[in-house]
């Protein structure tokens, strides 16, 4: 990971969610700087592959949980963009999968 999660301006839920993933996920993703200053949104994209990303956000989700909008280089027919209200080991799990970490 490119960046300090505590030193970022980002809401307590994402930063944890950040300081959670571990280092395996951690090295397969950059934390994106282009949020327009959000702190309920962070987006973290591949080191290699700018176009795989994933957007994780606070905004209309239940308390203590998070959604997650996924970008891929190629669109793929029927695979899932967004997942909601995910609890935290979920959401991390999620992040290992699209990271494939």
């Amino acid at each position: 990971m490119n960046a300090n999660p505590w030193a970022l301006p980002k809401d307590r839920a994402i930063r944890r969610l950040l300081v959670s993933l571990d280092e395996k996920v951690g090295e397969a993703c950059d934390i994106v700087s282009s949020d327009n200053g959000d702190p309920c949104i962070v987006t973290l994209r591949h080191p290699e592959l700018d176009r795989l990303r994933a957007h994780v956000y606070l905004h209309g989700q239940r308390p203590g949980t998070y959604g997650v909008f996924f970008e891929y280089p190629h669109p793929v027919p029927g695979i899932i963009e967004t997942e909601e209200n995910l609890p935290l080991p979920q959401a991390l799990a999620s992040l290992a999968m699209h990271f494939d970490a």
